[in-house]
């Protein structure tokens, strides 16, 4: 599902040149739960942001579902995040003014999902994920693991074929984020393929593979 081939990204500043990632090859299947591991710096947020079609390589080959990322104008790119992939970040990235109910709809009105659907489906990701009575809570007044459990709701609602997941625990306490990484291989199990960016080892360990950045290149896989 995704594939990368010698993929490097390069910041300049002033007259240094960072290599954020290094000639980086790696595949992750279909159904696979990856976890991207390493220190700070080691390149793992840049990793994120190609993957996810934030961000273009300045070298290497990235395709995603056999096609080529580099192929693709800006509105394709929009298009594919859109579709094909769902994002959880540490910070929720809810809208405070808004219910739960009502964040977790927003990925289907960019869609242009009719409202008819779009209630039926806000409706069955709430419930997979434990929130469905929460859902005309706004986010302030659940918990920060309710928090998260609602942008993971936001995040299958679209059924993406990929779910990328950027230090999801990193706001959470232990039971929490263990409670969150659950979930998250219950998602796995059911047949969504997760990459999952962290610094924590504990959490990379629950995934079913890891693969460890360090310098922006791949130090090893387990």
């Amino acid at each position: 599902m995704i594939e990368l081939r010698d993929i490097s990204k390069i910041y300049r500043m002033g007259d240094d040149e960072v290599r954020a990632l290094d000639r980086v090859s790696m595949v992750v299947g279909q159904g696979e739960f990856v976890g991207i591991t390493g220190p700070s710096g080691s390149g793992k947020s840049t990793m994120m942001h190609i993957i996810g079609c934030l961000d273009i390589a300045d070298s290497g080959i990235y395709r995603l579902d056999g096609q080529s990322i580099e192929d693709y104008s800006e509105n394709e790119l929009a298009t594919i995040r859109n579709m094909k992939i769902g994002f959880v970040f540490q910070s929720f990235n809810l809208i405070a003014r808004m219910t739960i109910e009502e964040n977790v709809e927003l990925p289907l009105i960019y869609q242009g999902v009719p409202a008819r659907d779009r209630k039926e489906r806000v409706e069955n990701a709430l419930e997979r994920v434990g929130l469905a009575d929460r859902r005309k809570h706004t986010p302030n007044s659940i918990s920060g693991g309710q928090q998260q459990r609602a942008a993971i709701s936001r995040a299958i609602v679209t059924d993406p074929t990929l779910l990328l997941a950027d230090e999801p625990t990193g706001n959470l306490d232990s039971k929490t984020g263990e409670s969150i990484m659950e979930l998250f291989r219950e998602l796995n199990a059911s047949g969504k393929t997760i990459v999952l960016i962290t610094h924590d080892d504990l959490v990379a360990s629950r995934t079913s593979r890891t693969i460890r950045l360090m310098d922006g290149g791949i130090e090893g896989t387990k």
